[in-house]
């Protein structure tokens, strides 16, 4: 599978890990969103793979989450109004 920089569409990709200092030893990273209820602080992390992709000609760094657990979060302890914006209200 060749992978492909989703901002500039370059091949030059390296993959690596994002490290905290002073925690040498890869710990997990976790993504938060924004626009979650003020005292929303149990259970919105939402965990990732400590496997980062960079691009040698623009810089830009991404990496994966698990959708499901992204959407559970964000229908759970997301503010209404983003809710709205991401169609995840009845």
């Amino acid at each position: 599978m060749e992978i492909a920089c989703p901002q500039c569409k370059s091949k030059k990709i390296v993959e690596g890990r994002v490290y905290n200092q002073p925690d040498y030893i890869a710990p997990r990273a976790y993504f938060r969103p924004n626009g979650l209820k003020f005292f929303a602080i149990l259970g919105v992390n939402v965990r990732m793979e400590n496997r980062f992709f960079s691009c040698l000609e623009c810089g830009f760094v991404w990496a994966k989450i698990d959708p499901q657990q992204l959407r559970r979060v964000l229908t759970e302890s997301g503010t209404l109004q983003l809710k709205k914006r991401l169609q995840l209200t009845e």
